[in-house]
């Protein structure tokens, strides 16, 4: 099964509190999955994770209920405020909705969710995925990770490298230290996003590219998208085909583990 490990779905309305995409003529519009089910079936892929945009509550049951309708749909990453006293109650409230596969948090390294509520994801079989932010302590999060080493963690967006150069030595160092911890695994996606949409070419990827599967090897990278995030700088097709030709050297075996089987056996598709 091929999967693409991360996509997002929105509908535009006057209480939206996104300001990048309400303030982005191509993105302030509703993007639902049957504006994206032809191109996957296009790119030979079966199906999709939905992953939340904000952190919001509501979010999570808007992206659960449309799973419900939606096939393309295989699982769900919500978001619960996973630092909240009632986090271990929302997470029993929320058991209900049967796409869920995991929750997203934006970490800064120091502040992590108690001991309970992380027992309970991994009772649950939810994965983490990760938001780095600017401040991020790489240091303490990957303490954090290490101390609970039967829990999936998913760094999402390459680990937000800056895009406008070549990799830099930091992001380079913050990516191996995080990728020592073999329970996180990391998603291939947000390079494009944060390209130049008038003078990338393929080439401009391979350093990063390198540094990840380097640091993660291929059982720990997932194929994913950011769409439509990936619109503000190319399409679909494009990342796609970039990947494909990267991984082209690889055997067969490994090339399915990177762009569907990772995904679906850490997500428990």
């Amino acid at each position: 099964m091929h999967i693409d490990a991360e996509v997002h779905f929105w509908k535009i309305d006057k209480g939206s509190s996104n300001l990048f995409i309400k303030n982005n003529k191509l993105l302030n519009q509703h993007y639902l999955p049957e504006q994206i089910t032809q191109t996957l079936h296009r790119n030979a892929m079966d199906g999709c994770i939905a992953v939340v945009t904000d952190n919001a509550e509501v979010e999570t049951r808007f992206l659960s209920e449309l799973a419900l309708t939606h096939p393309e749909i295989k699982g769900v990453i919500g978001w619960l405020d996973l630092y909240d006293s009632k986090a271990g109650e929302k997470i029993k409230d929320f058991q209900e909705y049967t796409p869920l596969r995991g929750y997203r948090i934006e970490t800064d390294g120091k502040k992590a969710p108690g001991d309970m509520v992380m027992q309970m994801l991994q009772d649950s079989g939810y994965s983490v995925d990760l938001t780095l932010r600017h401040d991020t302590d790489i240091i303490a999060l990957s303490k954090w990770i290490s101390g609970y080493p039967e829990q999936q963690f998913i760094l999402q967006n390459s680990g937000y490298p800056e895009r406008m150069q070549s990799p830099s030595p930091e992001w380079e160092k913050q990516i191996r230290e995080l990728a020592k911890n073999k329970n996180l695994s990391c998603k291939v996606s947000g390079l494009l996003t944060g390209s130049n949409p008038k003078s990338w070419k393929p080439a401009d990827f391979y350093p990063f590219l390198n540094i990840l599967f380097d640091s993660f090897n291929i059982e720990r990278l997932l194929f994913a998208s950011d769409w439509p995030f990936l619109l503000l700088a190319g399409m679909y097709v494009q990342w796609k085909s970039l990947l494909e030709k990267f991984t082209e050297n690889f055997i067969p075996e490994e090339r399915d583990k990177f762009f569907g089987e990772n995904a679906q056996r850490i997500y428990r598709l």
